[in-house]
């Protein structure tokens, strides 16, 4: 039998009752429920019959728009980007041929044909949204059949696609999108280092909200907007008369423009790497001459030698590049200096002179951002919530304009013109105990000094064994660091953790190198257990700000693990200028790492003193970036003691779906595999270091990473999973009630409150709760901003309950959760997302470390998931499964230290 998700159960509350704004836009229904709306597959073809790719299709289709807008009421079909097409009228001519510009050079007009075919049901209406608005206890739909109710939701889902998509087709029709985000021709911009353009744009979604009881019209259908940012290629116009090639190289490798004539003359082979690494596959511009018309190739690499010294054989004859564009095109190359640019596709190698290549516009930046990028990205992003619902306010007025209100009002819709404005509630926030005493959270924070004392943690484990290693390039004056460490020793022992009066053995990375750093680790750990005559418990590795050799370190430093090693990195800057509260935040983290715990929340220990309770983690951590596709990641934590604050982790790898055809691409899937084994696992911890309880009589699971859509899904699976495993442990899965409720963080749901109810980041106090208003109507749902506002507008985190065997109340629930972000014990603060899903997160990107890098520190297995064969792919996952397995094993020794934190 399937399991269903259940339905909301009430609403809360208890809290301070406030005024906020959500991001959102009341949607008013103008046409009769009844009015007849029809849903289309349409195929699209060049002229020589072939599929065409989705960023060409948006533009075809943009002219098949027009063309049905002009024999019609001056509005077209909608289209989705990809095959679905809905209409207002009903279409009668399904074929045709329309002509637009070709998306490459040579530009010239080109004929695409197109065929438009109903779906199996074509024909929808405002009506079918009722079941969805109404809610589960509109009597019209409790009085149908189980199956009658999934067909009227099936239809309910197919409306809300049909409105979304007309909403969302002329706002990105003429600019770039994706299947989320629009990026409007004229928003803002910044430039990043590295050739990276930030773009602005926006995301819209039509959603309902929890039914609103009441005659009239249904007032629960609402358009949410917020503001998103995309990496594009930065490949504007310049004065560089190089081109615009050339000018994205420099900004790649960060070259000055004035040096750029003699860098890119002479680059070495990590430079050209680098490039390669940012440009593969981009489409570029190539004018052969000054009479060429021109063509489109993809980039594939740089040579090493420039146009003057790469030859090739012409009919026999050796030839030059530079000569051959001289001879055949006319063309003097101004840089012949450069390296050539070899192109991707083709039986034979193509090979152009930079200068005559240009990027085209508009194209993804596909890779990560490194840590410079993603702090000015972060600068440019953060914006407090008067100005982001301004900026929204804006956009909504700009750019649904008269053409766009004329398209809604053919499918019965009015956008409200202001935002949504609703009473949320600000629970009561919990107190913190340590172990000299009782401290309010107030305003989402704490600190560990009050009424003139500092306060000792709760468990604190004496630090016996330990050493210090300089992961650094510049050279760091002893004396500083000798001050530095005498500073953070008398911080932990003020907290109450002892030390020994000697101080740590300092050694130096001698080499960048993963061999190098696994040398100096080890080193270090000897030369602390030949100081103090016991095996180190801990490594301080100090690096630069940002440094890449994070991840080598975090990776060699738990190969150590196994003899009772972990590591804690800090950045250098903090010697130089030695803060009290940063040394707090680096003393509570060493005594998490070797075993203590900081802080309890009293009311979660009331709550495990009623009955024997466990919080469990879960996270599923995808490694796609681009065309790479690497098996995915699986991380549970499972709270071992009777605060619920203390835990343990464990890893699996999780293999790619192949697909279903031998053209298709493999895909992450998102229920964990080996959910029960994990579950077993945490429960047998916890039955051993719980004696004489035998096992938790409830568990509350807190699922991190999932989409509206998999939610049914993933409680199928991994809800059945975890009574299986309580079956195994103790014989009756009724013995232990589980709780499973899914934590969603990119749901794009903002508030912001009224002046007065603000905090001094302008943001809704830590413990605002949303549960009316926004929300589902199907699902029991609620929104809790439960941290302090520090830049930027506060993202609340949406806890889905999609089952709770206990029954709590929902005043209970949300203060459980409410109060259990109080627990994380990194900080003298409030999360914004409940630290078992947290804990979960950091783990699965810790291990994702295992397996990512090689021997130098570099990515391994670089092939393309698409292009590898089924076998290659399940060779891959193998060695996933056995690298994680193995370093499962290592960890085994410090699983009841919170490592990774």
């Amino acid at each position: 039998m399937s399991l269903v998700s259940m339905n909301r159960p009430g609403f809360g509350s208890q809290g301070q009752p406030i005024r906020v704004r959500a991001n959102a836009y009341e949607l008013e229904i103008t046409k009769n429920p009844q009015t007849k709306f029809y849903h289309y597959n349409i195929e699209i073809k060049d002229s020589k019959g072939r599929e065409i790719p989705i960023a060409l299709k948006k533009r075809v289709f943009n002219s098949i728009y027009n063309n049905y807008a002009n024999i019609n009421d001056g509005v077209g079909p909608t289209f989705d980007g990809d095959r679905a097409i809905f209409s207002h009228l009903e279409l009668k001519e399904l074929e045709g041929k329309v002509s637009c510009k070709s998306y490459k050079l040579p530009e010239r007009d080109e004929e695409y044909s197109y065929i438009i075919e109903p779906v199996e049901k074509p024909v929808w209406s405002l009506f079918d949204l009722l079941p969805l608005i109404s809610g589960p206890d509109h009597p019209s739909f409790k009085a149908r059949s189980e199956d009658s109710r999934s067909s009227c939701l099936a239809n309910s889902q197919r409306a809300l696609q049909g409105l979304n998509v007309a909403l969302r087709y002329l706002l990105a029709a003429n600019c770039p999108s994706n299947s989320r985000a629009f990026f409007p021709e004229g928003a803002p911009g910044h430039e990043l280092p590295g050739g990276v353009y930030l773009r602005s744009g926006f995301i819209t979604r039509i959603r309902s909200g929890p039914p609103i009881p009441g005659p009239g019209p249904p007032k629960n259908l609402f358009l949410a907007m917020d503001t998103t940012c995309a990496t594009f290629l930065d490949a504007r116009p310049t004065n560089n008369p190089m081109n615009s090639l050339a000018d994205l190289c420099c900004r790649i490798l960060r070259i000055h423009p004035e040096q750029a004539n003699h860098r890119l003359g002479s680059l070495s082979d990590l430079d050209r790497h680098k490039i390669s690494r940012v440009l593969k596959r981009v489409k570029i511009d190539i004018r052969r001459g000054n009479e060429d018309k021109g063509i489109t190739k993809a980039f594939g690499s740089l040579t090493a030698n420039n146009s003057m010294d790469e030859m090739f054989d012409l009919d026999g004859t050796m030839i030059s590049i530079q000569d051959f564009f001289q001879q055949n095109w006319s063309n003097r190359l101004r840089f012949p200096h450069l390296p050539n640019v070899v192109m991707l596709g083709g039986k034979t190698k193509t090979i152009y002179p930079m200068e005559i290549c240009s990027v085209r516009p508009g194209q993804k930046y596909l890779l990560k951002l490194d840590g410079d990028q993603q702090s000015q990205a972060l600068m440019f992003q953060t914006k407090k919530p008067s100005e982001r619902f301004r900026d929204i306010q804006e956009a909504r007025e700009r750019l649904m304009n008269a053409q766009h209100k004329r398209l809604l009002e053919s499918y019965g819709l009015k956008i409200s013109s202001s935002q949504l404005s609703f009473t949320a509630r600000v629970l009561q926030a919990p107190s913190v105990h340590y172990g000299s005493g009782s401290i309010q959270v107030r305003n989402g924070q704490w600190n560990l000094m009050s009424a003139g004392r500092t306060h000792q943690v709760k468990v604190p484990i004496p630090l016996s064994s330990w050493a210090v290693v300089l992961c650094l390039q510049s050279k760091i004056p002893e004396p500083a660091v000798n001050s530095f460490i005498e500073a953070l020793i008398n911080k932990l022992q003020s907290i109450g953790i002892e030390t020994p009066q000697i101080l740590p053995p300092i050694n130096r990375l001698n080499g960048p190198n993963a061999v190098d750093i696994k040398e100096v680790l080890f080193n270090s750990g000897r030369a602390a257990f030949d100081r103090y005559k016991s095996k180190p418990q801990l490594l301080l590795c100090i690096t630069e700000e940002r440094s890449n050799l994070y991840s080598i370190i975090k990776s060699e430093g738990d190969n150590l693990s196994d003899k009772g090693v972990t590591t804690q990195c800090m950045a250098a800057k903090h010697i130089k200028t030695i803060k009290d509260q940063y040394l707090s935040n680096l003393a509570l983290k060493i005594n998490l790492k070797i075993g203590g715990l900081n802080h309890v929340v009293p009311s979660l220990s009331q709550l495990a003193a009623k009955e024997p309770t466990m919080f469990i983690g879960a996270d599923l951590t995808h490694n796609n970036l681009g065309s790479k596709m690497k098996p995915s990641i699986a991380a549970l934590v499972g709270s071992m003691d009777p605060s619920l604050l203390k835990y343990s982790a464990t890893v699996a790898a999780q293999p790619l779906l192949e697909p279903s055809d031998e053209n298709g691409r493999p895909r992450s899937q998102e229920p964990i595999q080996s959910f029960r084994q994990m579950v077993f696992t945490l429960l047998e911890r916890w039955s051993n270091l719980n004696k004489g309880v035998g096992y938790p009589r409830k568990i509350i699971i807190f699922r991190d990473g999932v989409s509206d859509g998999e939610f049914s899904q993933v409680l199928q699976n991994e809800f059945r999973a975890t009574k299986m495993a309580i079956e195994k442990l103790c014989g009756d899965p009724k013995l232990c009630k589980v709780t499973f409720i899914v934590c969603v963080k990119n749901h794009r749901i903002r508030f912001e409150p009224h002046p007065d109810d603000a905090d001094r980041s302008g943001n809704s106090q830590p413990g605002t709760i949303v549960d009316k208003v926004i929300g589902d109507p199907f699902l029991y749902d609620f929104f809790l901003q439960s941290q302090s506002g520090l830049k930027g507008t506060s993202r609340p985190t949406r806890y889905v309950v999609l089952k709770d065997e206990t029954n709590h109340t929902v005043d209970d629930l949300q203060n459980i959760v409410n109060s259990i972000c109080s627990g994380f014990q990194r900080a003298t603060r409030s999360v914004g997302l409940a630290p078992p899903a947290y804990y979960a997160d950091l783990v699965a990107t810790r291990a994702k470390k295992w397996v990512m890098s090689d021997e130098d520190g570099s990515t391994v297995f670089t092939t393309d998931s698409g292009t590898q064969t089924s076998a290659e792919r399940q060779n891959e996952f193998e060695y996933f499964k056995s690298r994680i397995n193995e370093m499962n094993e290592k960890v085994k020794l410090i699983s009841h230290q919170m490592w990774w934190s």
